[in-house]
């Protein structure tokens, strides 16, 4: 064994094996989940535990033995041996034969075509089935005692096991994954650039349909040139997945992992800043639009000189001016903070481009994407510059949307746009 951590992985494990032949010698193989109901423990630990459970066993036996034997002293053919949780064991005779029943015998029922008996050998044997229901549960709760008792003098190299053999189970999980998926192994470093080449989404890439493959991308990020990253395209195109996997590229790298890319230089990061989705908390009197500024500003407050920030649609949830007065002036404080944060920002907001010219260290890009009549096919390629189109209609067609409705839109759109020409 040449690794060096396999070395002392096997040095510090544990057999213990005297305890584990204990168990294995004291447990049945499938024990029950609730110990305190019994049926856990192996034949041959305890004799007194043996024959209890002998007598036990063999109780079916036993009454069908006394049943045949008053069958042929009484001459009653129909005779049966029954248990009922008020009378215990008792013998039953139909109203044909009752008067052949012995007087010995001590009626406790009468029923509308049958007469139940007891009689002193039933109820004696009924004590020792009982009893010895009861006997077998306080042996077998005494046996896993004294089991558990011995198990306390293994606690500390137990937990150790544990700990190794989870570690372990995350690395071989790793390797699989690295073998399986063609992951590479990352390099972390303690300078401020992030550059990931080839970057996959890990979890979209295993569920694409069959015969799609993942379109990886590259992403560049540094504190000198290529701070924030504004990234725009059309709905659907994939900018959301390429904020994600930047993430997740990042997380797995810190966990130890090998990652889903090419390659992979990862800076050293203490925070990872995500605001994506929308939420709301209505009950707490936070509208969607609440939660969204109130997650923005604890990313802002809490900035530090290793973050990776990742911002999806800053903005959406209130007004056009709004939004855009907001989403520009969070990239600009990001831009001129003390502590440079390396940032992806997705946004529709298009006037946002005009930041590249305004801002040193913000760099414009877009997820590509081709027209083809009236149809839009996303290439789901990041490349460099601004796009000015979101295609938020055409998503709707594609939705299901009514013919008549998305027709509409489309005239609406174009007024709107005219309209803002004229007036710029």
């Amino acid at each position: 064994m040449e690794n060096e951590w396999l070395q002392k992985f096997s040095d510090q494990l544990n057999g213990c094996h005297l305890i584990k032949e204990k168990i294995l010698h004291t447990l049945i193989d499938n024990p029950p989940a609730v110990a305190n109901k019994g049926g856990l423990i192996l034949n041959g630990i305890h004799p007194e535990l043996d024959d209890l459970r002998l007598l036990a066993n063999n109780s079916k036996n036993y009454l069908l033995q006394i049943q045949q034997r008053e069958i042929e002293e009484t001459g009653i053919s129909s005779l049966k041996i029954s248990f009922n949780n008020v009378f215990g064991y008792y013998l039953e005779v139909t109203n044909t034969h009752k008067n052949k029943v012995p007087e010995s015998w001590i009626r406790k029922q009468t029923l509308a075509n049958a007469e139940r008996y007891i009689t002193p050998e039933l109820k004696e044997y009924e004590q020792k089935i009982i009893g010895a229901e009861e006997k077998i549960l306080s042996l077998e709760m005494q046996v896993y005692d004294e089991l558990l008792l011995q198990l306390q003098d293994y606690i500390v190299p137990i937990q150790l096991n544990a700990q190794l053999v989870a570690q372990a189970d995350c690395l071989i999980c790793y390797a699989n994954n690295a073998i399986q998926f063609s992951y590479n192994k990352p390099k972390l470093h303690n300078d401020y650039k992030l550059h990931i080449q080839d970057g996959r989404h890990p979890v979209i890439e295993r569920n694409l349909p069959l015969g799609e493959e993942y379109v990886p991308n590259n992403i560049m990020l540094d504190k000198d040139e290529q701070q924030i990253i504004i990234i725009t395209g059309p709905n659907m195109s994939g900018k959301s997945a390429l904020l994600r996997q930047a993430v997740l590229i990042t997380l797995m790298a810190h966990a130890g992992s090998f990652v889903p890319a090419q390659e992979a230089l990862i800076p050293l990061t203490d925070k990872i800043f995500t605001r994506v989705g929308a939420s709301d908390n209505l009950s707490g009197g936070e509208s969607t639009f609440m939660v969204e500024m109130n997650e923005t500003a604890s990313i802002m407050n809490n900035i530090s000189q290793r973050s990776l920030i990742v911002l999806d649609e800053i903005g959406r949830g209130t007004s056009t001016f709004d939004g855009i007065s907001i989403a520009w002036s969070i990239a600009e404080y990001l831009h001129h903070h003390h502590y440079k944060p390396l940032t992806l920002f997705a946004t529709h907001y298009h006037e946002l481009n005009e930041l590249e010219s305004k801002l040193e260290r913000v760099q414009n890009f877009h997820v590509t994407h081709k027209e083809i009549g009236n149809k839009i096919i996303f290439l789901r390629k990041l490349a460099e510059g601004g796009s000015t189109h979101s295609f938020g209609v055409h998503v709707a067609r594609m939705a299901g949307m009514p013919p008549s409705l998305v027709d509409r839109a489309n005239e609406i759109l174009s007024q709107l746009e005219e309209k803002n020409k004229k007036s710029t």
